[in-house]
């Protein structure tokens, strides 16, 4: 029984000098309550150029694989009226599989989609970018709201009002002119 005390006085000893050495330290701010931690998140809108480079990027390091994929379908989410959107979807088939690349804050995912996806390729060389669509119809966007969704697939673009109203423009995405 005798060793029982010594590891007995020792655990109390260590217990003892961490609640003394927790109570002397001072707060680095004198303010009492619960202090909110987090920061707040800026706008982390992107346009659709930017976020391809970064997927080129991303492709050159090795870190995703875009060999044979085919991009079918483009998606914006809550854009500005500079065509900066919040999130950025492409619907693309690769090795015959359907898939989603989702653009968010500053970083590319990929999730399988079950769904079905248009025919028809998106070639990027080949159609007017958001960017500049948002440009040239600017008056007619802006009429939709401060923020808008956009898709395009089968070579048109469909711009709707983000919010309740459910106001939408049809633009071929070849030429960049208004379908009425």
């Amino acid at each position: 029984m005798k060793p029982l005390l010594p590891v007995l006085l020792a655990i109390c000893c260590i217990l003892a000098f961490s609640g003394v050495c927790g109570c002397t330290s001072t707060p680095a701010r004198h303010s009492a309550g619960i202090q909110e931690i987090t920061r707040p998140v800026g706008d982390t809108r992107t346009d659709l150029g930017t976020a391809l480079e970064e997927l080129d990027v991303l492709a050159g390091e090795g870190m995703a694989n875009v060999t044979g994929m085919e991009v079918v379908m483009v998606s914006g989410t809550a854009a500005n009226p500079t065509a900066n959107a919040s999130t950025w979807v492409l619907g693309v088939r690769q090795d015959g599989a359907p898939h989603l690349l989702v653009y968010a804050r500053g970083s590319w995912s990929r999730l399988g989609w079950n769904g079905s996806l248009p025919d028809d390729a998106v070639s990027f060389d080949e159609i007017v970018m958001p960017g500049d669509l948002y440009r040239r119809h600017a008056a007619t966007i802006e009429g939709l709201g401060q923020e808008t969704d956009l898709l395009l697939e089968n070579g048109t673009y469909v711009v709707r009002s983000h919010g309740d109203r459910p106001d939408a423009v049809t633009f071929d995405a070849r030429t960049g002119e208004r379908i009425a």
